[in-house]
């Protein structure tokens, strides 16, 4: 029994890594492994340590790569040919049809391909499962979902136990295989140096990083700072970390595992996704990309993170998929006819305690998973240019702001569905007590009557925990509706030098001519 795996060396090691565990899995199941690379500048084949394997190294997509497979299947007359590639694909596996072997690809781009086998473990929600379904042919087996996430086996010996609270947190900072650690030398270097001494952090150095010097230049004079010379694994340091800062590759998979509170970016195309299928791995602090000046601005503000370390953990445990470090038995015992065993799942969502306002129309406060939703919101174009702050908002400024901000906020629903978010602040000045606060829809213009049942509830609830507050406001003067509503429910214009107006403009300082300046008294 022999298997023949043409994987991809030439963009990063995850495609090695991940079909290393599952080829190890084999051996342990008695096939001869023959493996074909791509030829590159830096060598890898430590990261094959522990594998009997022949190898073979070839110029990608060229006529000798194809050629030398062919030569290989026609030799080796293997079981399996297995294609970890984003450069090769159906063209390549379709030449290989006639030459015997069942073909398995492993994938993640959901591109067309020939084959007898398709696994792919990325989550697109209720997508999921349909990706591929114009994309092979009618005979091909498709496994998809997160179930098939190819990790080490030391995924499986995960105990669940928390990292021990610990005044020192650690962090763990990796681009993957490669990358430009510039960006860790500007995030390290960005960090004040009083706060840098309570942490310990760990860079990966992988095997085809770039910009190598500064991280080392900073390591001599940085007690604080280790430099992981391309590790085998790394588990027991995703384990022992507080915190992981860097590229979202398979560590989303091995972070979900040991539910590690994360900040992840994209490097690569298959590192995109969208924020709601991050989520649902306990996973919401991402970032599309990241260039110097925005991991510059995570150092300068990495207290504010670490200090919210308690609520990222509790993120973490708002996951609705399970990732149990399986997805290497599953595919071998799959492509060896043995019954597989799927993950339990769907995990509970979590529950919330609502207000209701009317039959349809309830209230509930917000919570860490709202804040990629909240975000998105605010920034609609609808929202934004009623604002005294029209620009959006970029995520990293608002998840800094999210767990340093003393805003109350709340989320309005209408039969399960979110249509408004709604908040309130306090602010004391001069012996007196004054409200201010706001709201935005999430989507489509709410209705004058719901609108109003909004404001007044939030009228009555501020109204019962501060009596005497007076509320204060800016609207945007097109924003007719809103001006209207607000009339209707008792606000008055500002007196130009009065209290009421001068706290306003503190509250509101980029409030210019285009905004009405309003105030409402306290209910007698």
């Amino acid at each position: 029994m022999n298997i023949i795996a043409r994987i991809s060396t030439c963009a990063g090691i995850g495609h090695l890594m991940r079909m290393k565990w599952l080829l190890h899995e084999f051996t342990v199941r008695h096939y001869k492994l023959t493996l074909i690379l791509d030829e590159s500048s830096v060598d890898v084949s430590y990261l094959l340590s522990g594998l009997t394997c022949e190898q073979h190294y070839v110029v990608t997509n060229s006529a000798h790569d194809l050629e030398l497979l062919i030569s290989l299947t026609a030799s080796e007359k293997p079981d399996f040919i297995f294609i970890d590639h984003y450069e090769l694909g159906y063209e390549y596996e379709l030449a290989l049809q006639s030459f015997g072997g069942k073909v398995v690809v492993f994938d993640d781009l959901a591109r067309a391909h020939y084959c007898d086998y398709l696994f792919d473990a990325k989550w697109q929600g209720s997508d999921t499962y349909t990706r591929y379904n114009t994309q092979v042919p009618e005979f091909t087996e498709v496994h998809q979902g997160p179930d098939f996430a190819l990790l080490a086996p030391d995924y499986l010996k995960i105990d669940g136990e928390a990292v021990i609270e610990r005044e020192v947190k650690h962090i763990l900072l990796s681009l993957g295989g490669g990358g430009d650690l510039r960006l860790f030398a500007a995030l390290v270097s960005a960090i004040p140096k009083e706060f840098l001494k309570k942490l310990h952090i760990s860079v990966v150095v992988g095997p085809q990083a770039q910009y190598k010097g500064q991280l080392h230049a900073i390591c001599k004079n940085t007690p604080e700072l280790t430099l992981l010379d391309a590790p085998l694994s790394l588990v027991e340091y995703y384990a022992s970390s507080d915190l992981f800062i860097g590229a979202l590759g398979t560590s989303l998979y091995e972070l979900a595992v040991l539910k590690v509170p994360s900040i992840t970016f994209s490097i690569a195309e298959n590192q995109h996704n969208s924020l709601s299928h991050l989520e649902a791995f306990g996973h919401f602090l991402h970032l599309d990309n990241i260039g110097l000046l925005q991991i510059s601005k995570l150092g300068e503000k990495l207290a504010l993170i670490v200090n919210a370390l308690p609520r990222l953990v509790k993120m973490r445990e708002q996951s609705t998929l399970l990732v149990d470090g399986a997805g290497v038995q599953r595919v071998a015992n799959i492509l060896t006819g043995i019954k597989y065993q799927p993950s339990v799942g769907p995990l509970q969502s979590y529950v919330h305690e609502y207000q209701w306002l009317s039959s349809s129309i309830s209230v509930r406060p917000v919570f860490d998973g709202d804040v990629n939703d909240y975000l998105a919101a605010r920034n609609k174009p609808n929202n934004a240019k009623r604002m005294t702050v029209t620009e959006p908002i970029d995520r990293l400024t608002h998840y800094l702001w999210w767990f340093n901000n003393n805003r109350n906020s709340y989320v309005v629903e209408q039969n399960g569905k979110v249509i408004a978010y709604v908040w309130h602040q306090i602010y004391q000045c001069d012996g007196a007590e004054y409200l201010y606060g706001g709201w935005f829809t999430d989507g489509e213009e709410v209705p004058f009557n719901i609108a109003m049942l909004i404001l007044q509830w939030q009228l009555d609830f501020c109204g019962e925990l501060h009596p005497k507050a007076y509320w204060v406001a800016v609207i945007h003067k097109d924003n007719k509706f809103v001006n209207l509503l607000n009339r209707y429910m008792g606000f008055i214009e500002s007196p130009i030098g009065s209290s009421f107006h001068t706290v306003t403009q503190n509250l509101f300082p980029k409030a210019d001519k285009q905004f009405n300046f309003v105030m409402r008294y306290p209910d007698e």
